[in-house]
């Protein structure tokens, strides 16, 4: 989504004063990024709820600690996929004061990092599913969920390509 508004907001850019079309395309991919965080939070909100009744209901200690365990893996690659979808928006909110600047650079580079903001958010929330499906159905489903995630990181989803990902991995950490 963000490789082909980064291509529109630069042709838009380079090619006419359409300021007004770039700031509206990115406006529209801002809340897109803003619904994807807010659906993942909601979802954990959820997840966490049942999970909480379910841990409050438990009489066997060992139980309990597989509880925490599993509520622990499910949150933290969720929590970290809202965090990369708030930082796309953060970026793309810095961006849309500079379109008018005439070094757009700038604009190109954080473009790129919201990209890669996109990307691992979405990576990370595909990553949530395996921990949910360990706590929903056991280990046979956690072991299904693995293997298809497995299949799927290495034959469709790829990462930003020319984007600039190794300079924002690098500058990121």
């Amino acid at each position: 989504m963000n490789s082909m508004l980064y291509i529109v907001l630069s042709k838009t850019n380079r090619d006419t004063d359409g300021w007004l079309y770039a700031i509206q395309t990115l406006r529209n991919a801002m809340t897109a990024q803003s619904f994807l965080a807010s659906t993942v939070l909601s979802l954990l909100t959820l997840i966490t709820g049942k999970v909480w009744d379910i841990l409050r209901n438990a009489s066997n200690k060992w139980e309990r600690r597989l509880l925490i365990v599993q509520l622990i893996t499910i949150s933290a690659p969720m929590l970290f996929s809202a965090n990369q979808f708030l930082q796309g928006v953060r970026l793309m909110t810095h961006a849309g004061f500079m379109f008018p600047v005439k070094n757009d650079t700038k604009v190109d580079n954080i473009m790129r990092k919201t990209e890669s903001c996109q990307w691992l958010g979405l990576r990370s929330m595909y990553i949530s599913i395996a921990p949910i499906a360990w706590v929903v159905g056991g280990g046979r489903a956690f072991f299904a969920s693995s293997v298809a995630l497995i299949l799927f990181f290495r034959q469709i989803d790829k990462k930003p390509e020319g984007l600039g990902y190794e300079e924002f991995q690098a500058s990121y950490i």
